[in-house]
């Protein structure tokens, strides 16, 4: 009954992620008592309801008092719990705040902070900041970041005003780190050391980042379930050794004590390593199994783990939104499924030999040798000291020989069952993990597989054992009276050996820029025929006979056709439409905050008309959310780049996606762009013909310019002029009179004989008239409204030219200018027209087709799950 129940509430924490909404409070007592009633009749539904429950009581508890209570600035007194980057003259942390009132969750903050003081974990400071919702951007292929900090127990964002220092205990943890400190700083590896022993992983390179990408071993230096497995082991054995030599005992209390002193020492280490969630969870899941063996719970593996995976969801019913929950069970899963298939093959494969030799030579050998140890008995009763004849000693001899040679065999044959074992583990283990993380992060690389088979146990044996075994000497170190200069010293020499570990692993990486196919980035739908892959080769395990074999192959069927499409696309010639795409394209508004960014799409190719902002040389949208997207959408040939003007909002991505995108061709009239492409080339413009060769007027920049780059694209100036694009007509207009950047904006029309849709920029009222003026508006299905919705704009009479039946406002989520002006919105809703944010929309797409048109929003449509919604508190706006 229990069981059942606990299969229930797992089944549904798993799958709650897949729910689009989650129960409002108040029906938390209803469900409550259907829980309890049935419990005991269908305890399965039960478990399922009470997971429903308990994830929709937590989610309100964590957000019910912040909707209304938040402001813009805010005061309250929190403690720093982890720093997450620096940046320049800014840092990122995350606070626990510190309440008052009872909360069922300890509420999280993401802070920023300009030129702050010196900041440590464990300070308790009392804040002024301007806060702000964890709702963020979202895109097909982007980083979830509004579900990450869910996962994370954050709930809201801010950036410090002031902020006062109340009070900081330095505890044991910070002690050990500060001393640690200068030692790793002195060793080779002391970034890679840092992470693996103290969960601080701040100090590792951006390259070094990207390394570990492309080799998919990311996981070996980010504190999981296999470090602390393997600390777990390490004290284990050496607990359970020294027990055994100086406390010897027949029954299970040295075991039970090797077990409590191991836990004890892996949560010194969770400890040290901040108990950062991830460690949490894995803690969690260890210390359960362990429980499980020392109460001698009789009960399979796969029970014990799921017994495991209900306690963590129980204590954190947020844990599966983080994909490092599903990795470390994966993981388990994986091994505990080698475990068992392997100890399944040899019991048969042993009792198979045991039976045929039941009568065999080594029975008769033990008959015989018992017959004569009975014969020497007697002698030796009958007080017979004649010794033995040689006929009796030579018997002796072959008998014990043959003892000796089957015990040879048997320990041969365990010996090798291990190391089959362990190979087995492995391979699984690198296919396995890299299956999930190719769905999890779209991305793949067929090199992690082997690099893991070598490296994860380079860790496991080597690299884990020897770095935590120099930890421990450096803290016995800082108990002994020793100085400082000796204490460092000796404590660098105690990890010099983890440092040399290390260095295998680090030259391998280093060298993964220039393997074939280092990392390749996965296409949504591929991802989505991988999945079918994945649960097709699971399902073969217990498909035994040939019909339900077929059944299940198919599904992996639609991997295959969809790898045939993606090749026959990359190698289709420009003029060739890939197959099944001749009738449709797409528009892509992504959400890129307080800018804009859109994307046309027909097939594997597209035309991308601004770029989003960027700041400083560490954020771009074209980073974070455009160049995944186009990744996500398999495009591979991005061909035009139409930047309307020269604000950071619309042309700040730019200098990035000519460097992923050389081959696009650049439409801009703006002189402060020629630095982001190659600008000693003049560049033909086809100019209303039907293919997409380019000729007719020669525009461009002059060759004597004298400005250039390593990049291959070439500029074109946005001029009254159209040319044809993948059967698509794309008409560029703009106003050569205009005073200011803004009224200088390009626009662009995309048509495709039936469908029409306008790209507007950042125009103004005095270039609206003077389009409406010399006739070059005409009557649109989708406008993107100009200026983001701004009273600057959307003038009656350039409404009334355009007659859009939809228009979309690219403005960020309670951006601080207020866009869309609620005047400026309630203009086009007085004249029927449909209005959509992509602030509050996610990226939303429109679907064209021969004869109609649909519109996705990504949180509602494209992914409309819970996590996805849109939190709304904290709004104020400027007056523009």
């Amino acid at each position: 009954m229990i069981n059942r129940f606990i299969y229930g509430f797992c089944a549904s924490m798993l799958f709650s992620n897949i729910l689009p909404s989650l129960l409002p409070i108040w029906m938390a007592s209803i469900i409550l008592i259907v829980v309890l009633s049935t419990f005991i009749k269908w305890p399965f539904i039960s478990g399922t309801l009470f997971g429903v429950m308990l994830v929709s009581f937590c989610f309100n508890s964590l957000f019910s008092l912040h909707e209304s209570e938040i402001p813009v600035q805010k005061q309250f007194k929190a403690e720093i719990v982890s720093l997450v980057s620096t940046n320049s003259d800014w840092i990122s942390f995350d606070v626990r705040v510190i309440s008052d009132q009872y909360e069922f969750y300890h509420s999280n903050y993401r802070l920023t902070w300009q030129k702050p003081p010196e900041v440590k974990v464990g300070q308790v400071w009392l804040f002024t900041s301007r806060m702000k919702p964890i709702t963020s951007p979202l895109n097909q292929g982007g980083f979830n970041q509004q579900k990450n900090l869910l996962s994370r127990h954050i709930v809201a964002k801010g950036r410090v005003k002031q902020a006062e220092l109340v009070h900081y205990d330095v505890p044991l943890r910070q002690s050990v780190i500060n001393k640690m400190t200068p030692i790793l700083h002195s060793l080779s590896h002391g970034a890679v050391l840092n992470a693996l022993l103290f969960g601080d992983k701040s100090e590792l390179t951006q390259m070094q980042w990207q390394q570990l990408r492309q080799t998919g071993t990311g996981h070996l230096v980010a504190i999981s379930g296999l470090h602390l497995s393997v600390v777990f082991g390490l004290f284990w054995f050496i607990f359970r050794h020294s027990l055994q030599h100086f406390a010897p005992v027949f029954s299970r209390r040295n075991l039970l004590l090797a077990m409590m002193f191991s836990s004890l020492t892996v949560l010194g280490y969770g400890y040290l390593a901040g108990f950062a969630i991830a460690t949490q969870r894995a803690l969690v899941m260890l210390i359960m199994l362990v429980m499980l063996s020392i109460v001698n719970h009789h009960s399979s593996p796969w029970q014990r783990l799921t017994w495991a995976l209900f306690a963590v969801l129980a204590i954190d019913p947020f844990a599966s939104l983080s994909a490092g929950f599903w990795l470390s069970f994966s993981a388990l899963g994986i091994i505990l499924f080698t475990l068992e298939y392997t100890a399944t093959k040899a019991n048969t494969e042993n009792n198979a030999v045991d039976e045929a030799n039941n009568y065999g030579t080594n029975n008769n050998s033990n008959y015989e040798l018992q017959d004569l140890e009975n014969e020497l008995d007697e002698k030796e009763n009958d007080e017979i000291d004649e010794g033995l004849k040689p006929k009796e000693l030579s018997a002796v001899k072959h008998l014990f020989y043959q003892n000796f040679k089957s015990t040879y065999r048997h320990y041969q044959q365990q010996t090798l069952l291990y190391l089959q074992t362990f190979w087995a583990i492995q391979w699984r283990l690198a296919v396995g993990l890299g299956l999930l993380q190719a769905i999890l992060f779209g991305t793949i690389s067929i090199n992690s597989i082997w690099v893991n088979l070598l490296m994860v146990p380079w860790f496991s044996i080597v690299v884990i054992p020897l770095s935590i075994i120099g930890l421990v000497g450096n803290i016995i170190l800082m108990i002994l009276p020793l100085t400082e200069g000796v204490r460092q010293l000796v404590g660098a020499k105690l990890m010099a050996l983890g440092d040399i570990s290390l260095a295998p692993f680090e030259s391998l990486i280093s060298q993964s820029d220039q393997w074939p196919m280092a990392l390749m980035y996965l296409p949504d739908t591929m991802v989505v025929c991988l999945m079918m892959f994945a649960l097709g080769l699971f399902l073969l395990k217990w498909a035994v006979d040939t019909p339900w074999r077929c059944v299940v192959g198919l599904l992996c069927v639609p991997f295959f056709l969809q790898l045939t499409v993606s090749i026959f696309e990359s190698k289709a010639p420009l003029q060739q439409e890939p197959f099944g795409q001749q009738q449709t394209w797409h528009v892509h508004v992504l959400d890129v905050g307080q800018g804009m960014a859109v994307l046309v799409q027909r097939g594997n190719r597209a035309i991308l008309y601004d770029t989003g902002a960027a700041y400083g040389q560490s954020f771009s949208y074209a980073d974070r959310v455009i160049v995944p997207t186009l990744r996500a959408k398999g495009i591979n040939r991005l061909d035009y780049i139409i930047v309307s003007h020269d604000d950071n909002d619309h042309s700040g991505g730019l200098k990035v996606l000519a460097q992923h995108y050389p081959k696009a061709v650049i439409i801009s009239d703006t002189a402060a762009h020629y630095d982001a492409m190659t600008a000693n080339s003049i560049i033909d413009l086809h100019l209303s013909s039907g293919s997409d060769t380019q000729k007719g007027t020669k525009i461009g920049i002059p060759k004597d310019t004298g400005i250039t780059t390593a990049t291959d694209n070439a500029l074109n100036h946005c001029v009254n002029r159209q040319f044809q694009w993948a059967d698509l007509t794309v008409s560029l207009a703009a106003n050569p009179t205009a005073t200011n950047d803004n009224n200088r904006s390009c626009i662009a029309y995309v048509d495709d004989g039936k469908h029409r849709v306008l790209l507007t920029g950042d125009i103004e009222k005095s270039t609206e008239q003077y389009l409406v003026e010399h006739k070059l508006l005409s009557p649109t299905d989708i406008l993107l409204a100009p200026h983001h919705g701004s009273r600057t704009s959307s003038s009656e009479a350039f409404i009334d030219a355009v007659s859009p039946k939809q228009v979309i406002f690219t403005a960020g989520f309670a951006n601080q200018y207020g866009f869309p002006k609620k005047d400026v919105v309630e203009r086009y809703k007085t004249r029927g027209v449909e209005t959509l944010i992509s602030g509050n929309s996610g990226q939303i797409t429109i679907d064209f087709n021969s004869s109609s048109y649909a519109i996705r929003q990504y949180r509602s449509d494209i992914a409309p799950f819970w996590y996805n919604k849109l939190f709304r508190f904290g709004e104020k706006v400027k007056a523009e």
